[in-house]
């Protein structure tokens, strides 16, 4: 999850991903980083690396496909199935190119408003919640 304040949902997806391991007869690790998709040196992002270069995880299970980075899903799909690991999504939503095209827009305007305001500024939600009204009016 991207923040503390999501803890919750953090929670929830890691019963997500039990559940569905359990039903599947699969025994998992669960691997968890409080951090933005956006950043590659998560400490649980580069573990799970390190053990899919290593051949040690025949899947990789994850709650949604943005849980595990941002952007460059499939770039990172492929360099896993080059490893003989498989991403697991459990909830794959069917977006319109629009809707995805705006949440992309609005991960990165958060991400460097973040950087420029720091994350708990005035600054920074004014210019999130801005730019949100933006895109969404057009």
């Amino acid at each position: 999850v991207s923040s503390y304040t999501q803890r919750d949902d953090l929670e929830r997806q890691i019963e997500m991903i039990s559940q569905y391991a359990k039903e599947h007869g699969w025994s998992i690790e669960i691997l968890k980083d409080i951090g933005s998709g956006l950043k590659e040196d998560r400490k649980g992002f580069q573990k799970l690396l390190k053990i899919v270069m290593n051949r040690e995880v025949s899947k990789v299970i994850i709650a949604y496909q943005d849980r595990l980075t941002r952007f460059g899903f499939k770039i990172l799909q492929q360099f896993f199935q080059s490893y003989g690991t498989e991403i697991i999504i459990i909830n794959q939503e069917e977006k319109a190119p629009q809707e995805e095209l705006v949440e992309d827009l609005i991960t990165i305007i958060s991400h460097f408003a973040g950087k420029l305001y720091g994350m708990r500024s005035h600054k920074y939600r004014k210019v999130v919640e801005g730019a949100k009204r933006l895109l969404q009016d057009n």
